[in-house]
């Protein structure tokens, strides 16, 4: 019994190890600079603009465990992005009620990513107090 308990725990941990490869492997977010990548840029103030900071909740449907959410990079592709409203004080939207909560749900984004380009993203407010995610701004890579 206690072979086949220590057989079922080693396995089990290699199919972990095994899978936790894969899913780096599989990763859409790259780790050096070398590879091909494009920049997502989360969190640039444009508050004068009315543009809100952002963070990305899932990219393709897969959850995001990444803290560092003001900039990311991110290899060229397709994607779909679920996002959520970075740290925005509402009483700071024009137009919104004070005492309402607004921007507690998610929203898609689909973006096609090249390689050596910047991607500013963030949220916009409707006069109803929706918002929705977008591009504002996409040119060259400066990196």
């Amino acid at each position: 019994m206690n072979t086949v308990m220590r057989n079922f725990i080693g396995w089990s941990t290699g199919m972990v190890l095994v899978m936790v490869c894969a899913m780096a492997m599989a990763s859409p977010f790259v780790g050096t600079r070398s590879e091909p990548h494009a920049v997502l840029y989360l969190n640039v103030d444009q508050a004068a603009r009315q543009i809100w900071p952002v963070k990305i909740w899932s990219v393709d449907g897969n959850l995001t465990n990444r803290s560092d959410q003001g900039v990311l990079w991110i290899k060229p592709g397709n994607y779909v992005f679920k996002i959520k409203l970075g740290k925005v004080n509402l009483a700071d939207v024009p137009g919104l009620q004070r005492n309402a909560v607004y921007g507690q749900e998610s929203n898609e984004l689909k973006l096609s990513v090249e390689a050596g380009k910047d991607y500013y993203i963030g949220a916009k407010f409707t006069a109803s107090g929706k918002w929705k995610p977008e591009v504002w701004k996409v040119e060259q890579s400066k990196q």
